[in-house]
């Protein structure tokens, strides 16, 4: 368990609670050069079909963004099959922005909003 009681975090909405149709949606990026760590906060409420969320990440802010894979400790999927909420942590970033890529197979009410700082308290196993 890593923690730093005394750090100060940011929260953003980074895609905001709508109604959207089958698609690709991407969150708005962290910048791990202002905030080592993050949290992506993802609710999914009525929805119709298959929903994937994928931690991304890129050194250049707007392309170059490539799906995360094992091995930082990343957290890297998450799958709902019902209306749920869960997260996707990342207290070590392959790059220097990191974003949430979602997929989703009909329509779906769902927002993603992050939390952000220095290192923040997570478990390691």
């Amino acid at each position: 368990m890593k923690t730093d009681p005394k750090s100060t975090m940011t929260m953003v909405e980074g895609l905001s609670a709508l109604s959207r149709g089958a698609s690709t949606y991407l969150s708005a990026a962290v910048d791990h050069a202002l905030a080592p760590a993050a949290s992506y906060f993802i609710t999914c409420g009525t929805w119709a079909s298959s929903f994937v969320s994928t931690l991304t990440w890129s050194d250049t802010a707007g392309s170059g963004y490539i799906d995360e894979v094992a091995g930082a400790g990343n957290d890297l999927t998450l799958t709902f099959t019902e209306a749920d909420s869960g997260l996707i942590h990342v207290p070590n970033p392959r790059g220097r922005y990191t974003r949430i890529s979602t997929v989703i197979g009909g329509t779906c009410v769902f927002s993603i909003s992050n939390i952000s700082g220095r290192v923040r308290a997570y478990d390691q196993g």
